[in-house]
């Protein structure tokens, strides 16, 4: 069986700068189907971390956009969680994830320094750890 809370953190990213852990799914996950996984199903302090990971995905996106870098997170998760999880959650999450971004379009980032570039890697590197922990959970049968 899949974790549940790698899932729903997979569909935030709509990419927090560290691959999502592994984790074993909640009590009230036992037995969901492939496909029917949903918010309901995290209980209150996992949906509240959730939230903090899609603000920090939301920081990785603005930043690597601001340098030309632009990782198309939403769009790549998206694809990769289509049938893991249900769609009113993806909804949700990347509404969260659209307005988190919103709210830092204005910021000012270091793309030049050597401190600047070794982020950039840094982030890109996290995303494609992610993504390929995303692409293994969601795997399809």
């Amino acid at each position: 069986m899949r974790p549940l809370r790698s899932l729903l953190t997979a569909a935030a990213l709509v990419l927090a700068a560290a691959p999502a852990a592994a984790q074993s799914i909640p009590p009230a996950a036992q037995g969901v189907a492939h496909g029917d996984y949903h918010l309901g199903l995290l209980n209150d302090s996992q949906r509240a971390d959730l939230m903090r990971r899609l603000d920090s995905y939301a920081v990785v996106e603005v930043f690597l956009r601001a340098c030309g870098r632009p990782p198309a997170l939403e769009r790549r998760i998206r694809h990769i969680v289509s049938g893991c999880i249900r769609p009113d959650s993806i909804e949700t999450l990347a509404g969260h994830y659209r307005r988190a971004v919103a709210s830092r379009e204005n910021l000012r980032w270091d793309c030049v320094s050597t401190g600047g570039r070794q982020m950039i890697e840094k982030s890109e590197t996290a995303i494609r750890l992610t993504v390929a922990d995303l692409t293994r959970l969601c795997r399809r049968e």
